[in-house]
């Protein structure tokens, strides 16, 4: 049910979770369907306002863009935004993780009737070096509009909106958190007594609050590199492509459309080529426009062919005149490798209204981040090649020995992932296989910011299946 800040006595409930998003929602759901009592803390209101949006506000050094843009302080969070693409994590994207995907496969069915997808995915070798998979695609199911009656009438699960945790703090017992530091609209700070909570309110603020919790407890916190190895999936054209219509179907199934017309289809490099090439993991998309309706299209791209292959390019004339010629527009999203110096920070410099500093996020692409999309760009075209179903050209910038990108992502993408990451001890990470954070014993954090590596696949429906299996473990 819905209760006012001032009511609440957080010694009353079994876990507090900080933030309404895809896992704070989720967690409490599992949790309560296993009877336990949940109190959930939300910074801001029913909807979006601005008033509390600004708090989102902060400083970016790289390449990135606004901090506003990406998350939301709302009930709900950025999983009333989201666009719908699911896809679990490959079991090569666990290999730094201290978990396997086995651990977070038993979570897959829930996690897929909360987003209101079939679950099932393919994963269809087509040679050693790539697979064609899909993913599946939510309405997308809106959490806050969702899940607001359900809260509201439920028996286990309180929520108190427009309740700003400014900080954890310690108390007496080493080790432990003794309460939270939260504000109210009007702020007034009241100081609530925790038995166990749970940090998820996104992928950058999970790292701001433990940030400053950290700087504010003399014990609590210590040691740990909270704010390291932050990744955003980078997501960008890569190339053009001339295909033979319609035997590009003869290898590739034409199993999800984009449009009327235009046909979608989904490759990944296989786990041998990642580990042979030295590569991280890639989502390519293929975007086919057949020759009906884009006769321009296929015109220009023979056109660039002509100045590379004369001979070839004359030959696709041919073919593209009786129509049996198509136009492939790749596009890739795919893996960051973490790096210490990707990080949130704080900036003491600028503070919010409540007095905390507000995030600085340091943050850029490597040349290694690029030598991934180029090699499965020179790998595809040789594939294509090989089958003689088309060519293949990626765009100039793949071919700079340098860490240049385009100047704009191809998509409005805001994966934030890592600073809180998975490990085996407190030297690699900040939390244990259980999501509990080390060396403190009642505190966890759910949410894409445990993410050790980011895969390809938009993190969503991972972030509700570590979610799920945070209730079973709180349980």
């Amino acid at each position: 049910m819905k209760i006012e800040l001032s009511k609440v006595n957080g010694l009353d409930y079994e876990v507090t979770i900080i933030g309404t998003g895809p896992a704070g929602i989720s967690l409490a759901l599992g949790l309560s369907k296993k009877g336990k009592k949940v109190l959930l803390l939300e910074a801001g209101e029913y909807g979006y306002t601005d008033k509390s949006q600004e708090v989102y506000n902060g400083k970016i050094i790289g390449p990135y863009r606004s901090l506003t843009d990406t998350r939301f302080r709302e009930f709900g969070g950025s999983g009333n935004y989201w666009g719908g693409m699911c896809r679990p994590l490959d079991d090569i994207d666990f290999k730094k993780f201290p978990i396997n995907k086995e651990d977070v496969d038993p979570y897959l069915l829930e996690a897929s009737n909360i987003l209101e997808i079939n679950g099932k995915f393919r994963d269809s070798p087509l040679n050693n070096e790539f697979k064609q998979i899909d993913f599946q695609f939510s309405q997308p199911v809106k959490f806050g509009p969702k899940y607001q009656k359900h809260i509201e009438d439920s028996n286990l699960i309180d929520v108190a909106l427009n309740a700003s945790v400014l900080s954890i703090r310690e108390g007496l017992k080493i080790g432990s958190a003794e309460y939270l530091e939260v504000a109210d609209q009007n702020f007034q700070i009241y100081k609530i007594p925790i038995n166990k909570v749970v940090v998820a309110c996104g992928g950058i603020e999970n790292n701001r609050l433990l940030l400053w919790s950290q700087h504010l407890n003399k014990k609590l916190f210590s040691n740990l590199k909270i704010g390291n190895k932050w990744m955003e999936h980078p997501h960008f054209i890569t190339g053009q492509m001339i295909a033979n219509y319609p035997k590009i179907y003869n290898i590739l199934d034409p199993n999800s459309q984009d449009s009327q017309d235009t046909q979608l289809i989904f490759l990944a490099p296989t786990a041998t080529m990642i580990r042979n090439e030295g590569i991280a993991n890639a989502g390519i998309r293929l975007y086919i426009f057949p020759p009906t309706g884009y006769a321009g299209r296929i015109k220009q791209t023979i056109k660039d062919i002509l100045c590379i292959a004369p001979s070839y390019g004359k030959k696709l004339a041919v073919l593209a005149k009786k129509n049996l010629m198509c136009s492939v527009e790749v596009t890739m999203a795919w893996e960051q490798k973490p790096q210490d110096e990707n990080r949130v920070e704080l900036d003491f410099d600028s503070k919010d209204k409540y007095g905390v500093p507000r995030v600085k996020l340091v943050w850029k692409y490597y040349r290694d981040d690029k030598r991934t999309a180029k090699i499965c760009m020179q790998k595809l075209g040789e594939f294509f090649l090989k089958k003689d179903i088309g060519r293949i050209g990626y765009l100039p910038y793949l071919e700079t020995d340098d860490d240049k990108m385009p100047p704009k992502f191809n998509y409005f993408y805001g994966h934030h992932m890592g600073g809180t990451q998975m490990g085996d001890s407190d030297s690699n990470g900040v939390v244990d296989s259980n999501l509990k954070i080390f060396n403190i014993d009642n505190i966890w954090v759910a949410g894409s910011s445990v993410f050790t590596e980011g895969g390809h696949a938009n993190p969503t429906l991972s972030i509700v299946q570590l979610s799920l299996r945070l209730a079973d473990h709180l349980s």
